[in-house]
Parts: structure tokens; sequence; C-alpha cells
């Protein structure tokens, strides 16, 4: 039998060639990971004519293939095998020999022409020399690539690492990492940016903070789209829908999640021009919104989403439910969005007590009234509502039985897993910023909560008979997000170290991001709102002998996150000092001595509130933990904060299919890694609202639940203990497995 190499000559198959090579790579694995396991299983592949970079794939899928949680060793040898494999095919593609990887005096050269390519953004060789180039370059440590797990490799080559035309990947992975640090310290004074690219270099490449897909991926390209997702409130006006609409369609084409609140726009039924019954309701501007998902051209790299949300006040809240399921006008259905529900405490309150509850049209309350319903909050929300509950002047409002509706939106619940959860009293309770103005919902992960408004139309007409339309911005806010490995950072010294140069980080994100449309810059940059984000949860509790329910484990999370919130302000100030606070700051919270709804003095310490009111702070908003699921398998570790789905699963998604199991797996923490489906919910309730302590937006919390063992009451006091627990958002509510389509927004 014949095989083709890369040259396209053939020669005879050789097993011992394979043996040979499967023994440099294998090393001391050997004995773990034998070679009789490899050649019995590639015989299934071996074929006349076969090339030999197929069977290189071939030994590397053999390898996966032989993982188990009795022996994850066979996931080194698939990453070495792959790690051998981007070598070469970098070498195709740069004519640069194998033996040369990472040899510093080429990669001057090679930005250059990268730059030249538009592969490469110009900004970085406008900055760096070509003495400062090297010196990066010399600093450069390929032994990371061994450092890494099968899956993470896989990402690089699928997602991350920049290819063109014959897809041949054109850099290797620490030449991401630096050349991403160096576009991201572009905004540092002369004399410290090669430092700070250096740290940044060093925190990313080893994992200890992870960049969000966008960074990751547009940080070093002409398109230095950095941002998530975006949060957009169009007013109940044609124009602002539309305008809004259109910028949905700006946004998505680049691929980032969009979360859209639609509480402003009037009910079905409601008025047009004074004559009542025309309106057609929210949900035929959803599907403008759906279709808008639809045709518009994601980039191929990532997948783009819009979700919606309404308050469960609206009079349109029945038709919102059946948005997805099964039953239903097929007219008001819309499946390519992700619906999203507002749930006051009100509400929450008499449907306990199997009490009425009233459902409004936005339109006609503001006509009425000259208020807003959907403005008040708190005790003001309750005597407005209710004060609206007596008001013989509204002709449309409707009363429902507040189980009965909960009812459906549980019901809603168990068939989609969606709509997510907002708790809008308990975010703006919590809202830092409140003196600015209100949060309507989160984003499309639900971890984000900052002020948002509505964009307004102005007509003006002068003398002459001339009218021109002034644009007023509101605010449309962007996700800015990084994640901290706590599993690798959880020391007071190393947090310190690494906290602040993720803040700072961020900040440069900040000013260096290409915004889509206007407003979306002028909101960044009023508020220069920001999301630190958690994650690698279960393993860090895995590796220090902790169940993740326990009573040890929730203290040492507290304690941890605590300390996370301390530096994370503490940065926050410094860089305030250094650069100037943000705008929004006088009347903030923080400008009051109050972080997280507690004094910083009582919780941190008295001098880092002088600090924070006298010399301010940088943020207005500091930390989200997201999903981070894409993320988690760059870096080969837990995803977020919850526990993990399996010790070992097969994951399917369109991007990497692979083999996953539990970072560093080994029989000393087998039992520590509790998998999801088989803790009970209240105890990660318990867990996350130890953490949401110390968050100052809102976090990320997937529920998954096993449907064999969860009845419909468990799941209806679910939510009223996370509402209890003052737990502000929930994101899917899942009763299967993991695979499904995933929010790439926030991975995310």
């Amino acid at each position: 039998m014949k095989v083709t190499k890369s040259n396209w000559t053939l020669e005879e198959f050789n097993w011992d060639k394979i043996r040979m090579f499967y023994d440099r790579a294998a090393d001391w694995l050997k004995d773990k990971c034998p070679y009789e396991d490899i050649e019995w299983a590639l015989k299934n592949y071996v074929v006349e004519g076969i090339k030999t970079i197929d069977i290189n794939r071939m030994i590397i899928k053999s390898a996966i293939d032989l993982i188990t949680t009795e022996n994850i060793s066979w996931q080194i040898i698939a990453w070495r095998f792959m790690i051998k494999n981007l070598y070469k095919e970098w070498s195709r593609a740069t004519w640069i020999s194998v033996e040369e990887v990472y040899a510093p005096a080429y990669l001057p050269n090679l930005i250059h022409l990268y730059v030249e390519k538009w592969l490469y953004n110009s900004k970085i060789t406008e900055i760096y020399s070509d003495e400062d180039i090297l010196e990066l370059a010399e600093y450069i440590n390929p032994a990371t690539d061994y450092e890494y797990n099968h899956w993470t490799v896989n990402m690089y080559i699928r997602r991350y690492l920049i290819n063109r035309e014959e897809l041949w990947v054109r850099e290797l992975p620490q030449h991401m990492y630096l050349v991403n640090a160096m576009f991201l310290g572009m905004p540092e004074k002369d004399e410290d940016r090669l430092e700070f690219v250096k740290k940044l270099y060093d925190a990313t490449s080893k994992g200890e903070i992870s960049l969000p897909t966008p960074t990751l991926l547009n940080a070093r390209t002409p398109n230095s789209q950095l941002s998530s997702c975006f949060i957009m409130t169009p007013a109940d006006d044609l124009r602002s829908i539309y305008h809004n609409i259109e910028g949905m369609a700006q946004i998505s084409k680049n691929g980032w999640g969009i979360w859209v609140y639609a509480g402003n726009i009037r009910s079905k039924g409601s008025y047009i021009k004074w004559v009542k019954g025309l309106s057609g309701g929210v949900m035929p501007w959803i599907k403008v919104i759906n279709d808008t998902a639809i045709a518009v051209n994601q980039m191929w790299k990532r997948a783009g989403a819009i979700s919606i949300t309404l308050d469960i006040f609206h009079r349109d809240i029945y038709d919102w439910l059946e948005m997805q399921t099964e039953t239903g006008d097929v007219r008001n259905k819309a499946f390519d969005v992700f619906p999203a529900v507002s749930i006051p405490d009100l509400f929450m309150e008499r449907m306990k007590a199997r009490d009425k509850w009233t459902l409004f049209d936005p339109y006609e309350v503001e006509k009425v009234t000259w208020k807003r319903l959907q403005d008040h909050f708190w005790d003001e929300f309750v005597s407005f509502y209710e004060e609206l509950e007596q008001d013989d002047r509204l002709t449309m409002k409707e009363t429902t039985d507040a189980l009965e509706l909960f009812k459906t939106f549980l019901k809603t619940v168990t068939e989609t897993w969606m709509p997510y959860t907002f708790f809008r009293d308990t975010v703006n309770r919590l809202n830092p910023n409140k003196h600015a103005w209100n949060i309507y919902c989160s984003n499309l992960c639900t971890e984000i909560a900052q002020n948002q408004s509505e964009n307004t139309f102005i007509l003006e007409e002068d003398d002459d008979w001339v009218i021109t339309t002034k644009f007023q911005s509101g605010d449309t806010v962007i996700c800015n997000l990084a994640s901290i490995n706590v599993a690798k950072v959880n020391t007071k010294e190393k947090l310190s170290e690494i906290v602040s140069i993720a803040m700072r980080t961020l900040d440069n994100v900040i000013d260096l991001n290409a915004y889509p449309i206007k407003e979306t810059e002028i909101s960044a940059k009023k508020y220069r709102a920001v999301g630190l984000g958690m994650m690698w949860l279960a393993q860090y509790f895995a590796e220090n002998k902790l169940i993740y329910w326990s009573e040890d484990s929730i203290k040492k999370s507290d304690e941890l996150f605590k300390n996370i919130a301390y530096y994370t302000l503490k940065a926050s100030n410094q860089l305030a000092k250094e650069r100037w606070p943000y705008p929004m700051f006088e009347w903030s919270e923080y400008s009051k001595g109050i972080a997280f709804w507690r004094n910083i003095k009582d919780d941190f310490s008295a001098e880092l509130a002088y600090d924070i009111i006298n010399s301010w702070v940088r943020f207005g908003y500091h930390s989200s933990p997201a999903p981070n699921t894409s993320t988690a398998s760059v870096v080969g570790t837990t995803a977020g904060i919850v526990p993990i789905y399996k010790k070992y699963f097969v994951e399917t998604n369109s991007i990497a299919p692979t083999v996953t199991v539990a970072p560093n797996l080994n029989p000393d923490n087998f039992w520590m890694y509790q998998e999801y489906v088989s803790i009970e919910l209240w105890w990660v309730i318990d867990v996350v609202s130890t953490l949401q302590k110390w968050i100052d937006q809102s976090i990320s919390f997937e529920w998954l639940i096993n449907p064999a063992k969860t009845s419909p009451k468990d799941l209806f006091m679910y939510f009223i203990k996370a509402h209890e627990q003052w737990i502000k958002t929930v994101y899917y509510v899942r009763s299967q497995s993991l695979e499904v389509e995933t929010c790439e927004s926030c991975a995310g």
C-alpha cells in the first residue's frame, strides 16, 4: 500500500515510521498510552493513497477516541500531534522552516508582511519599532504551547489563529497572544508599554486572564471590534424602532450579540393617532427583528444572536410567552430570537399570595398619567402600579391571576429553556449609578446590568419653514469583558497583580474599540463600564478538595470573591488617579463610599473608601461573570462559575467537536468534581447568591436540572429562592444536555 506525501509523491506505507514518530511524541507516556492501541485504531482508517497529513489527523482522532476518565493521558498524545501538525502547516504557509518555529529574528518582517496583507492592524507597526518587536519576540516562551489541552489547540486552529485563502494558519498560539497584547498595550505610555505587553502576554498565554472571543479574534486585526454584545432600547416611535433595527443589523453583521428592551412599545389593540385598536402590539416588531437576525449575514467565525426583554406587566405578555412554544398563533412565532421576561418584586409577592395581577398598555399609561410605569422601581413602582389599578381612565388594562401567569411562564421555560429571567427591582436596587438612570434588561448572556435609555428624534422648524431632525443619543450599552482564572489566581499577591493587568486591559479596550454605531461609543465613554468575570470555579473547588455546594466551599468562595472585588476597586481607583474617573462618578454610590450596596470602609478598608471618595474610580461598572463556554475551551478549563456538566462528555458543537474531560482529573480529585446534573439546584443557588454579593452587575447563571428528579413544584420554588436570595438574572434553564446552540457573544 502507498501513501501520498505533502509534495504529492508516493511511497510505500511503513508502520515502522509511524512507530518511531509516535515514540518520539509519546516520550514518557508510552506505558500509559501504548503504541499498539493507536495502531489497532489506525488500521480502521488507512487506505490506499492516503495522505501523510491525513495519517497524522487519524492518529489524533484515534488518541481522542481513547480518552477515558481512567486514562486522560491520551489527550496529551492528541495535542502533541496537533502541535506538530500546526507547526508544519504554519511552515508551509510562511515558508519558514519548522526548525525556526518562534525564532525571534523573523517576527518583525512577518508582522510587516501581515500588515501589508491586511491580516494585522497597521497601527501596530506605527507604534512599535522593529527593535521593540524583536525584544518582545525574544520574550516569547515556546514551551507554553505544550501546556495546552488538545481541545485548546483544536479551538486555536478552527477559530482563533489567522488564516487566509487556502486556510493554512499563518500564526502560532504565542504569536496570537503576543500581537494581541501589543495592540491592547498601545494606549500605554511609551516608557511603560513594553513592560505591560510582556505582563499581558504572560497572563493570557498562561491562561491566568481569559479574553472574550471578539477580543481574542480581532485585537490584532484591522477589524478591531473588541466588544461582546450590545443592549438597545427603542422608544415607542416608528423612527426610533427602525433606527434601532438598522443599528441591530450593523451590529449583527459582525457577529455580536444584541439585547433589546421592548417594554416601551405599545401593546396589541392600543392607539395609533388616537384611534384605539389599530396597534399590532409588540409581536409584529419582534418578527421584524427576528427576520433581521436571519437576513443579516454573520461573520463566519462566530454566531450572532438577538435577545428581547418584555415586562411581565405588559399587556402582550401572554403572546410573548408563547413566542417559541408549540401552541398559539403561528403568526406570533419568532424562533430565532431569545426571549426574556422582566419581573418586579410586587409580582413575586402577589404570585406567592395567589393574588391578582394587572397588565397595562404602556402607551395608554403614559398618555393618561404623563408617566411611565416601566421607569419606576421598588416602593415607587408599587405605589404607581396600585394607583393605575384604581384609575378608571385606563380602559385597556387587563386583570389576570398572578399564579396562573407564573405557571404559564414555567410551562414555557420547561418547553423551550427560556425565557431568561430579569429581576428588575433587585438589579436596580443594587445599581451603583441609579442617580443617572435605570436598568431595564440584561445582555444576551444575562451578566451585564448597566444604565440604558432610548434614542429619540426631535423635529425642529425655523422661521423659513425649514424642518431639521435632531438625533438625541440614549445610553446604548456595550459589553467589554475579560475573566480571571481563579484556579490559578487565588492568592492576594497574585490577585493584586492579575486583576490590575485585566482592568488596565479593559480600560484600553474602551479606547481602542471600533464601534459599529456612534451611540455605543458615547455610552462606553460616559460610564466606562467593563465586566471582569471569574471562571474555573469548579476546578478551583476540586483541586482544593472542596465539594461545590458544601459550607466550606461557600465560605472559601465568599472570601475569594471578596478579595477579587477589593483588588478590582483598587485597580479602578488607581486608574482614575492616573487617567481620570468616569464622567458620571459624581452622585454615584461610589462617590458616597458605597460598593456592592455596602460601605467600602466596612467591607474592605477605610483607606480604600477614602481613596475612592476623593480620587474616584475609573469605571462605572466593574464585574460580571460571563458563561465563557468557548473561551473555557481555549484555556482548557471549566466554564463560568457553575458546576461542571460532566467529568467526561463528547462536545458536538459546530466549531470544535471533541472529547472533553474535567481539567487535571485524577484519583485525588475525581470525586471532588461534582456534576451539575447530580447536584440539587438549591445548593447552586446558595453558592451563586454568595458570589453575587461581590459583583456590581450580574452573573450568567445557567440552571441545569434533572427532569426525572425535578417536579413542577421544585422549579416553582427554585425561582422563589433565587428571587429571595437576590439573584439578579437567570440564563437558560436546561433539562437535558448542553448540545445546543451556544451563546457566542460573551464566550463570551
